[in-house]
């Protein structure tokens, strides 16, 4: 009997196609139901990073500013590059109608380009090992192929594709939970996580066995009080600035107005002056009014002589 008719009487898909139930159970991922996680405070969804506004992984905000472990519930397999909807999710929320959604406006699940830099950028394999109880998955499969004997080469230039299933397939994940594959270059060069089970690629996960989400902050440095509030803060600043440019204009105008008025005023002022310089002559002119004193004196001698 051919080999593949073998392993399909045993319950087993040949080649890494979709995924349609027929793996064996040993290369499904364990269920995450009863995981009793480590959470963090409850806080806003744009610095928490997830959706709900409590993480589930990297509970530790200010150790971990910038990548969130959350966890969500959604029907059948979905892909973990699956664009978000835009509305939030969570198990503190709704349930999601894609894995995307449990995390927050402003962050993004981690690897969505293929880019292993979008991880290293934000974690290293010894946080993402110690990440908390349970699996948080990112959006890239830990191979470029199912060759695991040589495995093939990744460097950091390589974009990792998210397989549905098959060997390499399986999701690069941080958490206590996630063991290591044959092939561990994948992020962290001989040190990547993922989790293990053939039958859960990355493009075809469950929130029976893939519940955790690896949130990544979409910004270059770590998100803040300001991000959460941009948003409204943005709308308001120019317009408050521009009405505050606008009145500081409107003073520069009514000082303006102000010196061009005391300037007029000084120029009333000078035009005055003339005015009572002109006065002073005519004064000076009454002076020879002191002559008649001789004429008196002169009468005086005439009246005594006579």
């Amino acid at each position: 009997m051919p080999l593949c008719t073998v392993v399909l009487s045993a319950g087993c898909t040949c080649g890494s196609g979709p995924y349609e139930g027929d793996y064996f159970d040993g290369d499904r991922p364990g269920s995450m139901k009863g995981i009793k996680f480590v959470e963090s405070d409850k806080g806003d969804p744009k610095i928490v990073g997830c959706a709900d506004g409590q993480r589930e992984g990297f509970a530790d905000l200010a150790k971990h500013p910038r990548v969130a472990g959350c966890i969500g519930e959604w029907d059948g397999t979905k892909n973990l590059r699956d664009k978000p909807t835009g509305k939030p999710c969570g198990d503190d929320g709704e349930k999601c109608a894609v894995p995307a959604d449990v995390c927050a406006e402003g962050w993004h699940v981690c690897g969505m380009e293929g880019k292993a830099k979008d991880i290293t950028d934000r974690t290293t394999a010894k946080d993402c090992d110690n990440a908390g109880p349970g699996r948080f998955n990112a959006g890239v499969s830990h191979s470029i192929s199912e060759e695991i004997d040589p495995c093939p080469k990744i460097t950091a230039a390589t974009t990792l594709p998210c397989f549905q299933a098959g060997l390499g397939s399986e999701p690069v994940c941080c958490g206590n939970d996630c063991l290591a594959g044959k092939c561990k270059d994948g992020v962290f060069k001989g040190k990547t996580q993922i989790s293990r089970g053939t039958s859960e690629g990355c493009g075809a996960v469950t929130s029976t066995a893939n519940a955790g989400v690896m949130c990544c902050f979409d910004g270059d440095g770590a998100p803040s009080a300001d991000d959460a509030k941009a948003p409204v803060g943005d709308a308001k600043a120019p317009a408050a600035g521009d009405a505050g440019a606008a009145a500081g204009d409107a003073g520069a105008a009514a000082g303006d107005a102000g010196a061009a008025a005391g300037d007029a005023g000084a120029a009333a002022g000078d035009a005055k002056a003339p005015a009572d310089d002109a006065k002073a002559p005519a004064d000076d002119a009454k002076a020879p009014a002191d002559a008649k004193a001789p004429a008196d004196d002169a009468k005086a001698e005439e009246k005594k002589a006579g």
